[in-house]
């Protein structure tokens, strides 16, 4: 039986505030990637001092450098300061990079774009890991999945909102608007509860209790919970020893089983992401439509693409909890390779006809093509990547691998972004889009076969999953306890607790469950 996921505001609504107001900085990331849509063309309008066209390439793809570094960097402050305080002071540095981009006007010189494009980077690389690993840890494990989906949904904002006021203004007014915004996020986040789970292996265990606490709801009784994580905290604190440097981490990153499986799955479905083109596109909106001579204005269309990402990335996360993240990763990979596809058939056309009786003929594709490419797009790709990051990593690991999974995201959104105008140029625009499709499709081929599912899992579980020797085995037999469970639950509309326990093979009907009716 499907139960509404805010049946109990008291429990629900607070994580939401919390999410929602710790997503903020991922809508400043969307400000960055979306800036050079609008930034770009008004930046080359206005132009009274020397840039080269290589330039304009660097300036668009040069923050995604500073991103690695910055998805690097986080892991200490987020490990030793906590989740919330590498959330606030993040936002100094966002602060000053689109401040330095706006003087630019005045200074007139092509190394303060360089730079502030940097310093915009670099925080924005320090939000992926912060965010999304704050919001898997204060969210309880039934509606975490729609929880962190709202970074996907914040940094679609971002981007849209970028679309319109560069609309409207130039380049250096639009760098001072959206430095100002992120001092709004920075005061908020002061208010925000630390995570519990950071809190409990410092040994806070009062303050993890009050903060655990503000965010299930003051009627809530969260011992269990509390005393869930303080036994995963000593069964983490026994296994590791003394031996937790930097090196030992490292090592362990490259030889034991339980962390390599889930970066290599996490660095898979981050490195697919991109070879949709996703930022490529993002990044010369305007040049893509000004490109295949579409009768609609390159900014207008550009709004009206940015607005149906954000629409249907908010409607994808009350999915995403129901669904599944395999199922909805598939399906949104599989039927984003269409508009793909299509939008290489119309380059194939414009090639061999000419641009003008290509676009008499089908001049309404790249706009059809690239909403729909977004609706789907935003339906699994856009967020699915994140959330399994916040909740495949081993907690004494999850802010070191956080940090390379983004760095490693980061990297594969520079080479995209910063190599697409070459790709159109040697490819043909028809072959990159039809690249794009092929990756896509390969991806859900990937998942299918080696993404576990992690719906409604405790992160514990998670971990758990991964120590297991055979990962298909594990997911076979955890997905299995789902569907008994599933079954149990639809035969019987009463509402029951259940306990479980399981083998190793759940074929073997050895699979037992009480059920207690309330």
């Amino acid at each position: 039986m499907n139960k509404p996921w805010i049946k109990n505001p008291s429990q629900v609504l607070p994580q939401l505030m919390v999410a929602v107001w710790a997503t903020w900085g991922y809508f400043s990331m969307g400000t960055v990637r979306g800036w050079s849509s609008p930034g770009i063309p008004s930046l080359n309008r206005t132009l009274d001092f020397e840039m080269s066209s290589s330039d304009f390439q660097w300036i668009s793809s040069f923050p995604m450098l500073g991103a690695m570094l910055g998805s690097l960097f986080i892991n200490k402050p987020m490990q030793y300061y906590g989740r919330k305080n590498a959330l606030i002071g993040h936002y100094l540095i966002f602060i000053g990079g689109f401040l330095i981009t706006g003087f630019t006007y005045f200074g007139k010189h092509k190394s303060m774009l360089y730079v502030g494009r940097f310093l915009m980077g670099f925080a924005a690389g320090c939000t992926t890991p912060a965010a999304q690993i704050y919001v898997s840890e204060c969210a309880s494990p039934r509606i975490r999945g729609r929880m962190g989906s709202l970074t996907a949904s914040s940094l679609a904002l971002g981007v849209w909102l970028t679309y319109i006021i560069g609309s409207f203004v130039d380049w250096h007014v639009l760098s001072w608007i959206l430095g100002c915004l992120p001092i709004l996020f920075m005061g908020g986040s002061f208010l925000l509860p630390e995570s519990p789970v950071w809190l409990i292996s410092k040994g806070r265990h009062q303050e993890a209790q009050r903060s655990l606490q503000v965010l299930r709801g003051k009627g809530t009784n969260i011992e269990a919970e509390i005393e869930r994580i303080k036994e995963h905290q000593e069964r983490v604190a026994i296994k590791s020893g003394q031996d937790d440097t930097v090196m030992q981490q490292f090592r362990d990153v490259l030889t034991s089983g339980p962390v390599v499986k889930p970066l290599a799955i996490s660095l898979s479905i981050m490195l697919f992401q991109q070879t949709t083109g996703i930022n490529a596109i993002v990044f010369y909106t305007v040049s893509i439509f000004q490109t295949a001579g579409s009768s609609m204005d390159g900014t207008y269309a550009t709004i009206i693409v940015g607005a149906v990402q954000l629409i249907f990335t908010v409607a994808s996360g009350f999915l995403v909890d129901r669904c599944g993240r395999r199922m909805l990763y598939i399906v949104s990979a599989i039927t984003t390779s269409i508009p793909l596809m299509a939008m290489g058939t119309f380059f194939y056309f414009q090639h061999q006809w000419g641009d003008q009786e290509a676009t008499d003929y089908f001049g309404w594709l790249p706009l059809v093509s690239l909403m729909v490419f977004f609706i789907t797009y935003s339906g699994g790709i856009s967020n699915v990547p994140f959330i399994i990051m916040g909740e495949m990593f081993p907690l004494r690991y999850r802010s070191l691998l956080g940090g390379i999974s983004s760095s490693f995201h980061l990297f594969c959104t520079f080479v995209v972004v910063r190599f697409f105008p070459d790709m159109l140029r040697e490819m043909g625009k028809d072959g990159t889009f039809y690249f794009f499709a092929g990756c896509t499709l390969l991806s859900a081929i990937f998942v299918y076969f080696l993404l576990p599912e992690t719906k409604g899992k405790t992160l514990e579980e998670m971990e758990q999953l991964f120590s297991s020797n055979n990962l298909s085995e594990s997911r076979k037999r955890i997905n299995c306890l789902d569907d008994v469970i599933v079954m149990e639950i639809s035969l019987n509309g009463t509402v029951v607790l259940l306990g479980r326990s399981e083998t190793d093979d759940c074929d073997t009907d050895e699979l037992q469950l009480s059920v207690n009716k309330l």
